[in-house]
């Protein structure tokens, strides 16, 4: 009994020393010398770009190293031997470490350390996060961080991994939004560096996280002059109302549901509403038999000054495109002199709607970036893509209250450009509500102000859904 209770201590014992020299080679390394053999970077999302490439003074990560995941390891980084900083040119390479410890080999441990910036649909397809699919489309990129530790015998001992999604975050910018991390690319790689320090030996491999920055916008000469360090003025639409405060004055609007009515351009009677309007309709170019023809009725109240108004608008319905999924292009506004302004009862002015308006002379430059605020720094990415034209999708022009007026929407940046009399007035983003507004003429009347923006927010303008 006794010799089979020493047996099973010294069984015991042995297996406890085994599992404590199993513990030290996976998570501590008893205080050995580490050599960081390589540091390498990639992008799936701009291959060409150089926002990537590591900068020239790598210590922000050097130091998360050190003093995160070794430290935590119990190992000490060789410092005589510098890592060699490899910029991948192409997507297959990634993943692949090429060995060579000619002056290393007589150190212990061995790491690499990768950062790819990876497209948020090559993970989500992939599975490597667990990202839901409604947000998927919301993160800008996903960097993929990993650290692999090997012994002499080239035995990979240690690997993790961390994924951290980049999401936008609210800010002042406008324009035209550069998928790609954040709106600095020097500062790309301080926030890589904290990411690095989030490693450990704890975490579960694969981990994902989520990191917030600004917009990068690309550079233009369209908005860029008229919103430069501009103050933003904000909307809130929280309730049923639009509000926003100007002059020291709250203003409030509200944008009822439009109404529409089908016309029937095969009647001709005498007692027919749109006898007039189906003349005009037919004598067009836009007439075709198998296309469908509505009135829509938008009504627009200024709450503060208790006025309201109406818009009246033909349009053509062409169910084609829509079978086709093309929506934008299924509805198409008829000839200019049928669509006019009311207040109350009275006509106080008239528009026209063109339809993918090009700006003359005006580019935006998608390789060259700044924050959407202020213009007085600019970066390169590197992409050598060339400069754009930008094109809205509606431009309504017309008359009101003695004034020429001009709403140009940008579908592609949720901008309206508001002019009055031949001159930019304001700038204003969002969707379907607006979010924010550069207003740089506050002496016109906030009458017309209130209306031009119930005007660019009309139901009958929208991005069809």
């Amino acid at each position: 009994m006794k010799g089979q209770f020493y047996m099973t201590m010294k069984l015991l014992n042995t297996f406890l020393q085994l599992l404590l020299s199993l513990c030290i080679s996976i998570v501590g390394f008893g205080q050995n010398k580490v050599v960081l053999e390589q540091i390498q970077t990639y992008s799936t999302i701009h291959p060409k770009a150089i926002y990537w490439h590591l900068p020239t003074n790598n210590n922000s990560i050097l130091n998360a190293l050190d003093t995160g995941l070794f430290a935590q390891l119990d190992l000490q980084r060789e410092l005589t031997i510098l890592p060699q900083y490899k910029t991948l040119n192409k997507q297959s390479q990634i993943g692949k470490l090429v060995v060579d410890w000619s002056n290393s080999r007589a150190y212990p441990y061995h790491a690499y350390l990768e950062l790819y910036e990876l497209d948020p649909e090559f993970v989500y397809e992939n599975k490597l996060a667990p990202i839901p699919e409604l947000k998927k489309d919301s993160i800008h990129s996903i960097w993929y961080i990993a650290c692999n530790i090997y012994n002499q015998k080239q035995e990979k001992l240690f690997g993790k991994t961390l994924l951290i999604g980049i999401l936008p975050i609210l800010s002042l910018g406008m324009g035209y939004a550069i998928n790609t991390t954040g709106s600095v690319p020097s500062n790309v790689f301080e926030g890589i560096a904290k990411a690095i320090s989030l490693l450990s030996p704890n975490m579960d491999n694969m981990e994902y996280l989520e990191a917030k920055m600004p917009k990068a916008y690309a550079t233009d000469n369209y908005w860029m002059p008229f919103i430069h360090n501009q103050p933003r003025i904000l909307f809130d639409t929280t309730k049923k109302f639009i509000s926003y405060s100007c002059n020291n004055n709250v203003q409030i609007l509200k944008i009822p549901e439009a109404g529409i009515n089908k016309i029937n351009v095969k009647d001709r009677s005498i007692d027919n509403p749109f006898r007039e309007v189906i003349e005009q309709i037919r004598k067009s170019k836009y007439f075709y038999n198998n296309n469908e023809y509505y009135q829509v009725i938008q009504p627009l109240r200024n709450v503060h000054e208790d006025i309201d108004y109406t818009l009246e608008a033909y349009i053509e319905f062409n169910s084609e495109y829509v079978n086709n999924n093309d929506k934008i292009f299924g509805i198409k506004f008829l000839p200019d002199s049928l669509h006019h302004i009311y207040q109350q009862n009275e006509r106080i002015g008239a528009f026209m709607v063109k339809e993918n308006n090009v700006e003359q002379d005006k580019f935006y430059y998608p390789d060259k970036v700044y924050n959407g605020y202020d213009s007085s720094k600019t970066f390169s990415l590197g992409t050598f893509i060339a400069k754009q034209p930008i094109t809205n999708a509606k431009s309504i022009e017309g008359n009101l209250l003695g004034h020429e007026f001009s709403i140009k929407i940008n579908y592609d940046t949720d901008l309206k450009t508001i002019s009055l009399d031949g001159k930019i007035i304001m700038v204003v983003e969002g969707n379907k509500k607006p979010t924010q507004m550069v207003l740089t003429d506050k002496k016109n009347p906030s009458t017309l102000t209130n209306l031009l923006l119930l005007i660019a927010f009309s139901e009958i303008f929208q991005r069809p859904a």
